[in-house]
């Protein structure tokens, strides 16, 4: 039984550090997948804040006010009304 002890313990170590090595290959996998629609976005919202103005592109590029009638409209949009809708779309840059 004794000689078959050091064998048996390097296999088993061996076993563990690959296991282990897989563990970590995959841990770091899922970094890599955040939600790319909300990175795109927060880093939009991060240019609009910066510029002090609404701008319309970010407005034609997710279609905001798509539901209500002002979409159609969108050139009449106020400055209130255009920096409104941002806020409320951006609103972790409050």
């Amino acid at each position: 039984m004794r000689d078959n002890f050091r064998p048996n313990v390097r296999l088993t170590t061996n076993i563990l550090m690959v296991i282990g090595t897989f563990l970590i290959a995959i841990n770091l996998a899922s970094i890599g997948k955040q939600d790319k629609k909300f990175i795109q976005r927060r880093d939009d919202c991060a240019i609009a804040t910066a510029a002090g103005r609404p701008t319309l592109w970010l407005i034609n590029k997710y279609g905001l006010g798509v539901e209500t009638y002002e979409y159609q409209n969108k050139e009449e949009f106020s400055e209130s009304r255009k920096r409104e809708m941002i806020r409320y779309f951006c609103d972790f840059y409050k």
